[in-house]
């Protein structure tokens, strides 16, 4: 998911666009950027969020609300 950040909200191959995920509120932040939700996984359970500055609509932070059942993101392994 940190490959994310940097890409347009609106990228082909931005997660959110690519697996077609169900897009729910969008948020405006206190800094002036917006939060997009979006539902993920097998139930839709698992709440996605990315912030987007809006002149360029790149992706900046992401983060996630769920179970680990729900939620199943691969987290890089930590560098020797």
């Amino acid at each position: 998911m940190d490959h994310q950040v940097g890409k347009s909200i609106d990228d082909p191959d931005a997660y959110p666009v690519f697996y077609r995920l169900k897009q729910g509120t969008v948020k405006s932040l206190p800094n002036g950027n917006q939060q997009y939700q979006y539902a993920a996984g097998r139930g839709g359970d698992c709440q996605l969020f990315f912030e987007v500055e809006p002149i360029g609509r790149r992706i900046v932070r992401w983060s996630s609300a769920g179970s680990e059942r729900d939620c199943v993101i691969p987290v890089a392994a930590p560098r020797s």
